[in-house]
C-alpha cells in the first residue's frame, strides 16, 4: 500500500485520533508514519494539535526523543500525516506485560535516562503532557526515546481547557491537568512518578474508571497506594520518592527533573540542579497573587549556591510578564536580574506589574526554598589562628636581647680596648653573657619542639 512517496508495511499502533503504521521512504530506510484520522481533522482545534506536533518536534534535536524525517501531508480524505523515525525496541507497557515489573535498580537507572531527557525537552521550553509506559521506547542498547509529542505545548504559552475536553492520557493526568487548569512541567513530574509506580508494580498508580468522569474523579480523589503494600522488599526511600513526585499540591513535588533525579541518586538538589519559586496569578503558582495586573505566570526565582566559603547564594529572578516589574525602582520586563542573597535585610523591593499593593513577600519566598531543601545555614568563616601562648612570646623577645646584647658588646669591646680598657673589659661580659643566654634559649626552645 502506497501513501503519497512511502509504502506502508504494516500498523504499529492504534488510538482514538488516528494510527501509527511502519513504512519505508523513497530510498528504503524504516520509518514511522503518524496518522491523525478525518474523524478529527475535521475539527481546527485537532488540525492544531497536529501542527503543534510538528513545531514541537522540529524544535527538538535530541536522541533521547523521537525526529521528525519527513515533511507533513495529508490525503484527498482528509488524513494527516507526519513520516517519523522508526524506532527499534518495546515501550516501557510492552516489557512490563512480556517480563513483569522492573527491579528497583533497573528502575532506578532507567527513570534517571528518562529524566535526562525531561530535562532537556524542558530547557528547549516544551512541556510533554502525555507521558505514561507507552509513550517511552526502550532500545535495545539500553537507550531510551520519549515518542507521542501529539498534545505537547511551549511551556510559555498559558493553556486552559483545550479542544472542548481535557487534555490528556487518562490516568496518568495530574490533578491539575485532570481539571483543565493551566499546566507546567510539574504535570510531567506528576505522570513521571506515577510511570515509576507502574514500572516497579506493574500497576496503574490511579484506577482508570469506566468512563472519563470516574477517571477524572479518581485523578483527584485517590490517593497513590503504597507500592511497599503491592512489592514487598520495595525500599521506603523510593516508595519516599513516588508519593513526593506525585503529590496532588504541585507545590509539593519534584520542581524540576533536576530534583527528582537528585532524589533517585541519593545526592541534594544543590549538588545537581537549582531551587525555582512561581510567582503569579494562577493558582498553580508557588506564591498567588491575587491581582487583576499580575499575569497568571509573572515571574521566577531560582535560587544557586555560590562558590563561596562562607556558603552564600544568588537569586535570578526573571519576569515573564506582560506589564513588567519593579525591582527597587527599576523597571524589567522580559529579562532578569542577580540578586546577592546574605539574609532579608539586602533584598530589594520587588512590585509585580509596578504596583505596591502587589508586593513580593519575601519571607514566602525563603519559607518555600527552605522547605525544599535551599538555603542551609551558611558555613561559618574559618575561626582566626589562635595566640601565641605568652611564654613562646618572652621566648622570642629573650633570644632577640640575647643576640643584641653580644653584638653591642663585641662592637662597644673593639672601640674601647686601647683608650679604655676598663670600658672594654664590662662590654666584654655584657657580650659573653648574652652570647650564653642565647645558646640556653636556644637549647630550651629546640627541646620542647
Amino acid at each position: 500500500m502506497k501513501i503519497s512517496e512511502y509504502t506502508i508495511l504494516d500498523k504499529i499502533g492504534a488510538g482514538g485520533m488516528g494510527c501509527v503504521y511502519k513504512g519505508k521512504d523513497p530510498n528504503g530506510n524504516t520509518i514511522a508514519i503518524k496518522m491523525m484520522s478525518n474523524r478529527v481533522t475535521c475539527y481546527p482545534e485537532y488540525r492544531n494539535l497536529f501542527n503543534m506536533e510538528v513545531k514541537t518536534l522540529a524544535e527538538l534535536n535530541n536522541p533521547s526523543v523521537v525526529k521528525i524525517v519527513g515533511s507533513p501531508f495529508s490525503d484527498k480524505d482528509g488524513n494527516m500525516y507526519l513520516p517519523m523515525q522508526f524506532i527499534e525496541g518495546e515501550t516501557i507497557e510492552q516489557h512490563v506485560k512480556a517480563n513483569g515489573p522492573y527491579d528497583e535498580n533497573s528502575a532506578r537507572i532507567i527513570m534517571g535516562k528518562i529524566l535526562d531527557a525531561m530535562s532537556y525537552i524542558y530547557d528547549m521550553g516544551k512541556i510533554h503532557r502525555d507521558i505514561k509506559p507507552s509513550n517511552i521506547m526502550l532500545r535495545p542498547d539500553g537507550s531510551i526515546c520519549i515518542i507521542d509529542f501529539g498534545i505537547a505545548k511551549d511551556a510559555h504559552i498559558s493553556t486552559g481547557h483545550t479542544v472542548g475536553t481535557i487534555i490528556g492520557t487518562e490516568n496518568y493526568m495530574s490533578p491539575e491537568q485532570a481539571k483543565g487548569d493551566n499546566i507546567d512541567r510539574r504535570t510531567d513530574i506528576y505522570s513521571l512518578g506515577c510511570l515509576l509506580f507502574y514500572m516497579l508494580s506493574g500497576r496503574d498508580a490511579i484506577k482508570q474508571g469506566s468512563n472519563n468522569h470516574e477517571t477524572t474523579c479518581n485523578i483527584l480523589g485517590n490517593q497513590i497506594p503504597s507500592i511497599r503494600s503491592i512489592v514487598p522488599g520495595t525500599s521506603e526511600e523510593i516508595e519516599k520518592i513516588i508519593f513526593k513526585a506525585a503529590d496532588k499540591n504541585m507545590t509539593l513535588r519534584y520542581q524540576s527533573p533536576h530534583e527528582f533525579k537528585a532524589a533517585l541518586n541519593g545526592t541534594t538538589q544543590q549538588t545537581t540542579g537549582y531551587i525555582m519559586v512561581k510567582i503569579g496569578r494562577s493558582h498553580d503558582n508557588d506564591i498567588v497573587i491575587d491581582s487583576q495586573y499580575v499575569s497568571g505566570h509573572h515571574a521566577e526565582i531560582i535560587c544557586r549556591p555560590t562558590n563561596s566559603p562562607t556558603g552564600s547564594y544568588v537569586f535570578e529572578f526573571t519576569d515573564k510578564s506582560s506589564n513588567g516589574t519593579g525591582i527597587d525602582g527599576r523597571f524589567l520586563k522580559h529579562g532578569n536580574q542577580s540578586i546577592a542573597y546574605e539574609g532579608t535585610s539586602n533584598l530589594p523591593q520587588i512590585l509585580l506589574a509596578g504596583r505596591s499593593e502587589c508586593m513580593l513577600d519575601w519571607n514566602k519566598v525563603i519559607a518555600i526554598m527552605k522547605s525544599r531543601g535551599g538555603l542551609t545555614p551558611p558555613l561559618s568563616p574559618p575561626p582566626p589562628p589562635p595566640p601565641l601562648p605568652q611564654t613562646e612570646k618572652l621566648g622570642i623577645g629573650l633570644s632577640i636581647l640575647s643576640f643584641i646584647c653580644p653584638l653591642v658588646g663585641w662592637v662597644l669591646w673593639g672601640i674601647w680596648k686601647n683608650d679604655k680598657p676598663d670600658k672594654a673589659q664590662r662590654a666584654a661580659q655584657i657580650a659573653w653573657i648574652g652570647f650564653i643566654i642565647n645558646s640556653i634559649i636556644n637549647i630550651i626552645v629546640g627541646l620542647s619542639s
